[in-house]
This record gives C-alpha cells, sequence and structure tokens, in this order.
C-alpha cells in the first residue's frame, strides 16, 4: 500500500488556518475597503496598529539567538518602515486613535514578547500569518487607493509590500520554512501560534470597523508604536504643542539621531506628550514622577540635562498653544529647575561649561558641529552618576568611544572629560 509523503509544514499551517482566513476575509472591515466604504479613521487605526504589531515582532526577532530558529527569521523583510511611511502621510491630519482597537494590538505584542520568551519556535507561526498578509495585500491594494488614494499620496506603502518582489520573498519564506527541523511537537505549537494570531487579529479588525462610539481617542501610540498606552494630551493644541517640542530637544542633541534613529524620535514624541499630562498633577507629584524618569533615561544613555531641556522646551511651546493655561504648565519648567539645581550643586556651572569648552576645542566644535551638544551631554552624565544613576556613565560612553565610529582624537577627549568631571567632583 503506497504512503504519501507528510505535508511540509508551510503546507500544514496553510490547511490549518484556511477557515480563520475565510472569516476574516468576511469582515466588515474588508467588505467595507473592497466596496470603497471604509473610513479613513478605520483604515489610519489599522495601519496604527499594525505599527504596534510588526514593531514588537521585529524588535523580539531580533532578541533571538542566532541559531535556532532566530537564523530563520534573522533576513525576515521588515515591514515597520513602510508602516511608518504611510502613517507620515496622516500625521498632519491629527486622526484620533482607536481606543477600542488598541487593547487588542497591545494584546498581539504582548504575546509576541511572550512567544519569544518562552516557546522561540512558535514565532514562525506568527510570521507565518503577518508574511501572508503581504499576498493577501496585494489583491486589496486597489480597494485602498481607490478608497484613499488621494490622502495617501498614492503611496499605500504597506499594501504595496515588496511589489513586483513579494511573490519572490514568499518562496523564499516559504522555504526556509519548510528546512526548519521541527518535531511533531514543534509543528503542533507552531500551527497553534498561527491559529492563536489569527483569533487576535480577528478581534482587531471587528474593533477597527465599525468604529464604536466614543472610542476616539489621542494615544501614545499614535506617537511611538512601542510606548504602550500611558496618558498624553487629549487637547489637540496640548498634543501637537509636545510633539513640536520633542522635536526640538531632539535637534539640540545630534546624539539622539546617531545613536537611537527612528526608535529614538518616537520615544522622545512619546515621553514629552507624558510629561505635558504632569502639568494636571500635584507639584509633589509632578517631581516625583520627573525624577523616575530622569533616573531611568540615565541609565540608558540620555543624561538628565537633555530632560532638563525637554521640560523647559515643553512649558515654552503649552503655553504658546495654550495662552490661558500658561500658569498651569510653569511646573514643568520648575521640574527642569529642580534637575539643575541637583546637577550644579554637584558641580558649578563654571566648572561645568569650563569642561564642555575643553571638550569642543579638543574635538574641532564637535567634529563641526555635527555632533553639537555632547561635551555637555558627557558632563551632565557624570554628574547623574554622582547623583546615584549608577550606569549613567556606562551607557553613554562605550557608544562615544567606538573606534569604528569616532577618530582618536574624539575618543580621547571623551575620556579625558569624563575623567576630569569626575576629578572635579571629587
Amino acid at each position: 500500500m503506497a504512503h504519501s509523503d507528510p505535508p511540509t509544514l508551510m503546507e500544514a499551517l496553510k490547511l490549518a488556518v484556511q477557515e480563520q482566513h475565510r472569516r476574516m476575509e468576511s469582515l466588515p472591515f474588508f467588505r467595507a475597503l473592497t466596496t470603497n466604504h471604509l473610513p479613513l479613521a478605520s483604515y489610519v487605526g489599522q495601519l496604527r496598529s499594525l505599527a504596534i504589531v510588526h514593531g514588537a515582532l521585529e524588535h523580539e526577532c531580533a532578541q533571538l539567538p542566532a541559531d535556532g530558529v532566530g537564523a530563520f527569521l534573522a533576513h525576515r523583510s521588515p515591514r515597520l518602515a513602510h508602516l511608518r511611511e504611510d502613517l507620515g502621510v496622516f500625521e498632519p491630519l491629527l486622526i484620533p486613535d482607536n481606543k477600542a482597537a488598541l487593547p487588542c494590538a497591545l494584546g498581539i505584542a504582548e504575546q509576541i514578547r511572550r512567544t519569544r520568551t518562552e516557546r522561540p519556535a512558535d514565532l514562525l507561526g506568527i510570521v507565518y500569518v503577518m508574511e501572508g498578509s503581504s499576498l493577501g495585500n496585494a489583491m486589496l491594494l486597489p480597494g485602498v487607493l481607490r478608497n484613499f488614494g488621494d490622502r495617501t499620496r498614492g503611496t499605500a506603502r504597506y499594501y504595496q509590500g515588496h511589489g513586483a518582489r513579494t511573490g519572490e520573498h514568499w518562496a523564499a519564506f516559504r522555504a526556509a520554512v519548510n528546512a526548519f527541523p521541527a518535531d511533531a511537537g514543534e509543528r503542533r505549537g507552531i500551527i497553534d501560534a498561527a491559529l492563536d494570531l489569527f483569533g487576535r487579529l480577528e478581534g482587531l479588525y471587528r474593533a477597527l470597523y465599525p468604529i464604536p462610539a466614543e472610542a476616539d481617542a489621542f494615544t501614545a501610540t499614535m506617537l511611538n508604536p512601542a510606548a504602550g498606552d500611558h496618558p498624553v494630551p487629549q487637547d489637540p493644541r496640548a498634543f501637537q504643542a509636545a510633539v513640536a517640542a520633542a522635536g526640538a530637544c531632539h535637534d539640540e542633541f545630534p546624539y539622539f539621531e546617531e545613536r537611537f534613529q527612528e526608535r529614538g524620535r518616537e520615544f522622545a514624541r512619546s515621553d514629552a506628550a507624558w510629561l505635558a499630562t504632569l502639568a494636571d498633577l500635584p507639584e509633589a507629584q509632578v517631581l516625583s514622577q520627573v525624577e523616575w524618569l530622569g533616573r531611568i533615561l540615565g541609565n540608558r544613555g540620555i543624561p538628565r540635562l537633555t530632560l532638563e531641556r525637554q521640560l523647559i522646551l515643553l512649558d515654552e511651546a503649552l503655553a504658546a498653544a495654550w495662552p490661558e493655561r500658561a500658569g498651569d504648565f510653569r511646573i514643568l519648567g520648575e521640574a527642569a529647575g529642580m534637575l539643575a539645581r541637583e546637577r550644579l550643586r554637584l558641580l558649578p556651572e563654571p566648572v561645568f561649561q569650563e569642561l564642555v569648552l575643553a571638550f569642543q576645542r579638543a574635538t574641532d566644535n564637535e567634529l563641526g558641529g555635527r555632533f553639537k551638544g555632547t561635551g555637555a551631554l558627557i558632563v551632565s552624565a557624570v554628574c547623574d552618576e554622582a547623583a546615584g544613576i549608577t550606569g549613567a556613565v556606562d551607557s553613554l560612553q562605550p557608544w562615544l568611544t567606538e573606534a569604528a565610529r569616532f577618530p582618536p582624537a574624539w575618543i580621547a577627549a571623551v575620556d579625558a572629560t569624563v575623567a576630569g568631571a569626575r576629578e572635579a567632583l571629587a
């Protein structure tokens, strides 16, 4: 009696999700999209939700070791950049977020994180579902352009996927999955992960359209897919002022862009928006929250001087945008003053500036301005270290002294400035 070969992993996945796939296609969201009735808010809400999901997936895949499942996912094509490009088009419209959909997207992101730590091979099932959406998007792209083409500048980058090379990418992914040496238990786990994700996505798309009453709100994830669901201003004036203040602070220190890039810009925006909400709290609580955030940032290579500047710029931007509440926002400037007083108690301003100027002279004005403000960051980090932020210097100095990135004179100046600041403090 002849025996047929067992199905490949990709064949088993396709068979397992067939029913859920059909159910997804019949959801009101996709029916409205294909009949040109989907509201713009639902489309933008989808992009924001998927940015949360893809952001988590790309971050967790990057944490995998180079062997095992990590080797099979290392070359997975990123999609977050496409979503960022699309969302950037709609940013000036300030479209509120869908608060009903947000928990669904955050729940998927949390499940991805849990899967990576507990059963990393199951990520193959999750990636299978998300990669498969690229094929479906090619069929839906005409509907997107009909619905929103005049407002997307013809981009719809996420739905375009890899364009003419989408089939090629899918074939490479299929070959990689089928080559994965999964035993029976691992195959079951991978399939269960795909089924679980389909179920979660169904809940997400049901929340995206029709939009439940009173679901509109400004959220942190509008500014940063990785921010979670922390408070942000609900008044458009304050929301936009916080974004502007974040950009101004980010531009003052090019180090941010060089080191943290897009992820740094997004966290700067969501952090500034959260800081803006502190103006509604009692003074003692504001100061406590600022102190807490300063210690977290200081241990991550972001000296508290930057928070000091962010608070000042935020106070100014909010007062200009919402003059009748200028008195309330003054507490943010006072919190900046608290940080400054602690810094200057450790290192008086003349000594602080002398060290900064010496660094500028030794580095050709901080590499011709390319890294302006870095001297102040280094000295501030040493002050933070003296204030009990133990990782303040260790999270900054190694990056600033990488030989592949900086010339010897710069590296010597960084080390000398750290040593000089520590000596001055002693």
